[in-house]
């Protein structure tokens, strides 16, 4: 595609793109492809051959799995100027390994994996950026799974409010923040039923520790929250 000066500076803000230089940031774009999609698109397929990652413009795209029972696994949700499937160029399978879904209207750039792979051999700081990133992930990830192990559905949701609150504002007294998926996503994400999630919430509402309006969440009482047995 044409290497718009719009997509080679917002590329540029990431910071697995800062350290390419112009012709090489011009050709990373030339080789993408700009797609726009409408709420509920498939990006791709668990299974689809595994040629490009994505870089959300503007929208967001979710990242699951199916369960054998045909639930959806959600492990992330990818919202503006963030990337996606860039470890899947990695895995040597050939194909994406999750399913990635539109859950807004969204625009992206699908950027080939071909073009991006030798543009890290030819730039040591772009590498060691991917390479600290994906070390992040598997941080995140590993963390993730001992929340899953250790702590029932209820310490699971706690957990999953507490790092919200935290993200939004680490010193408030009684935080607010707004869920940034729909609740429904956020209970694949920690791997419950959105029935279970919805009565955990209204529980934990109905004994004044937080307060819930629509997606907005306030913490009334962080102590009670931090120790609820």
């Amino acid at each position: 595609m044409e290497p718009h000066p719009l997509y080679q500076k917002i590329l540029r803000e990431h910071h697995l793109f800062a350290a390419l230089n112009d012709a090489q940031i011009t050709q990373l774009i030339e080789e993408s492809q700009l797609v726009n999609l409408e709420k509920g698109a498939y990006v791709f397929r668990q299974g689809d051959p595994c040629n490009s990652f994505g870089f959300v413009i503007s929208g967001s795209v979710k990242i699951y799995r199916l369960t054998p029972d045909g639930q959806e696994k959600v492990f992330e949700v990818i919202g503006d100027r963030n990337i996606f499937a860039e470890a899947m160029m990695f895995m040597g399978t050939g194909a994406y390994v999750a399913t990635a879904q539109t859950v807004l209207p969204t625009q992206l750039l699908l950027l080939s994996n071909v073009t991006y792979t030798r543009l890290l051999r030819e730039n040591t700081e772009t590498a060691m950026a991917l390479l600290a990133a994906l070390s992040v992930r598997m941080h995140q990830r590993l963390n993730e799974i001992e929340i899953l192990s250790l702590k029932n559905a209820t310490h699971r949701v706690i957990r999953y409010i507490l790092a919200q609150a935290l993200r939004a504002c680490s010193k408030c007294s009684t935080p607010s923040f707004e869920l940034p998926m729909a609740k429904r996503l956020v209970a694949g994400h920690l791997s419950i039923q959105p029935e279970t999630f919805s009565r955990i919430i209204h529980h934990l509402s109905d004994e004044g520790i937080i307060k819930v309006d629509g997606r907005l969440i306030c913490i009334l009482n962080r102590d009670r929250l931090e120790n609820y047995e």
